[in-house]
């Protein structure tokens, strides 16, 4: 039997992370959280993680998830997508799994303050993601990180599995 798939999809620093980790506190079933972030810290110290020396890493992500999903484990997927191309790459390598698209959400105000905060972000990051990681995205369900706290989104993802 396969696991069931939970997406969330949004720019940095809009809560995806806090977000997966309230899900898998409050979820009745294990689910495994599998990230983008996570496909780039495989990458070797020093060589730059961009498309050249990498190409597809999204598509390895989604290829791994379903993997994951068709073995019989739950997933929340923490990505970002960054034009037409991942995202349609993701809903053709989910087909036939049990998935839930979440759009997560806030104002550019709110991501730029939590950039400035975590330290951890290229200044400016969510900005450039910030018109295109929605587009032509179809959702099953949206969640705002800035007017809901992470156990409301939570309740409001659990609503709809």
């Amino acid at each position: 039997m396969n696991g069931n798939v939970i997406v969330l999809n949004g720019t940095s620093s809009s809560g995806k992370t806090t977000l997966a980790r309230e899900l898998q506190a409050k979820l009745s079933e294990t689910y495994l959280l599998c990230s983008l972030d996570m496909f780039w810290d495989m990458t070797p110290y020093g060589v730059a993680a961009g498309s050249k020396n990498f190409p597809n890493m999204k598509l390895a992500l989604a290829k791994s998830v379903r993997a994951l999903a068709e073995t019989g484990h739950n997933v929340i997927v923490d990505i970002v997508f960054c034009g037409q191309k991942t995202y349609t790459e993701l809903v053709q390598e989910f087909e036939g799994l049990n998935s839930k698209i979440v759009k997560v959400e806030c104002s550019l105000v709110e991501l730029q303050k939590r950039e400035i905060s975590r330290g951890d972000r290229t200044i400016g990051l969510a900005k450039s993601q910030y018109d295109s990681v929605h587009k032509g995205v179809s959702y099953d369900l949206n969640v705002n990180t800035l007017i809901s706290s992470p156990e409301q989104c939570a309740q409001k993802v659990i609503g709809v599995l």
